[in-house]
């Protein structure tokens, strides 16, 4: 079993998008058909739909660069700083653009016409209401009947909802009439492979030796602090909460802390299971770009980001042992 597994990361999603589609274009073959089981948080949650459901890395990077500016404008130079001030009071952007947005691209799709596809998908949020992860996943297993008729605009939409960033997205379940609350699933997987790979051994009955997990990042930010080379105020060893906040980005480093560690697991447990395989990309995040960050230079440099790191001979060599 074929796994493919993509990281949050709001707009820097649109380097990975445009990743797939270079990589499709070479190959001169779809993610759609090479892979098995989608798994996908946040802005993740959104490609890996969208794979599943059928759509190239062309349409998605389109997708992205139609949506990106409407879900996080920027009207005037400072105007993301206004919007970080408003975040202290309520929710930085409205989601109602990107509920279109996803609308438009799934219509009304659910996880059961996936599944009749003949694909699986792994998708993470938190549900607020009743304080616990929550996985949507397609009814690919032994006692998994739940979840088969809620719409995928609704579940990527509910994935994707950043804490601070975008408001928290209600979900009413069509058969039981139940609705929740759910935020971000980055909170607690930024990283989902981990969580594809169990899926795939234990629910799906796949032998572990025949697993193949290629996980996608988005582009990230350096986190180390080399104290030398900061002013005062980036040495001070007592920072408030504003400060951990905003110069030190706290989000960033549970994100990023816990991917590192679901990596570093996922490889050991592959280490040690023959003939399985494993292999992750990473994108260093260029300045003047951010999750939340969608002009027309932010857009130019993802795309090309995404494109470049495709289009080496090393990353075609590690991407070949994952299509057929």
């Amino acid at each position: 079993m074929k796994i493919l597994s993509i990281d949050g990361g709001g707009y820097l999603g649109l380097a990975t998008a445009s990743f797939i589609e270079e990589t499709e274009r070479h190959f001169g073959k779809k993610f759609h058909t090479q892979f098995d089981m989608f798994c996908g948080t946040s802005t993740g949650a959104i490609i890996a739909l969208a794979l599943a459901s059928g759509m190239d890395g062309r349409q998605i990077r389109e997708m992205y660069e139609d949506f990106g500016p409407k879900v996080f404008p920027s009207y005037f130079p400072g105007h993301r700083y206004l919007r970080m001030a408003k975040g202290l009071f309520c929710s930085m952007y409205p989601n109602a653009a990107l509920r279109e947005s996803l609308g438009k691209a799934f219509g009304e799709q659910t996880l059961g016409d996936i599944q009749a596809s003949g694909k699986r998908v792994l998708v993470t949020a938190f549900c607020l209401t009743n304080g616990y992860p929550r996985i949507f996943k397609t009814n690919h297993g032994d006692g998994l009947t739940k979840q088969r008729m809620i719409p995928l605009r609704d579940i990527a939409m509910a994935s994707a909802a950043a804490p601070s960033y975008l408001p928290i997205v209600e979900i009413t379940d069509p058969e039981t009439g139940v609705t929740e609350q759910f935020c971000d699933g980055g909170v607690f997987a930024n990283h989902p492979g981990m969580l594809g790979f169990t899926e795939a051994t234990f629910h799906c009955s796949a032998v572990p030796g025949n697993v193949k997990v290629l996980s996608l990042s988005t582009p990230r930010a350096c986190l180390a602090e080399h104290r030398s080379a900061k002013l005062f105020m980036g040495t001070s060893l007592n920072r408030s909460a504003l400060a951990w906040a905003l110069q030190w980005n706290l989000p960033s480093i549970f994100i990023d802390g816990t991917t590192a560690i679901t990596d570093q697991a996922l490889r050991r447990l592959i280490a040690t299971t023959p003939s399985a395989v494993y292999d992750r990309i990473v994108f260093d995040r260029p300045a003047g770009t951010d999750m939340d960050i969608a002009t027309s230079k932010a857009t130019a440099t993802l795309r090309h980001l995404g494109h470049n790191e495709a289009s080496t001979a090393e990353m075609r060599a590690r991407i070949t042992k994952f299509l057929n």
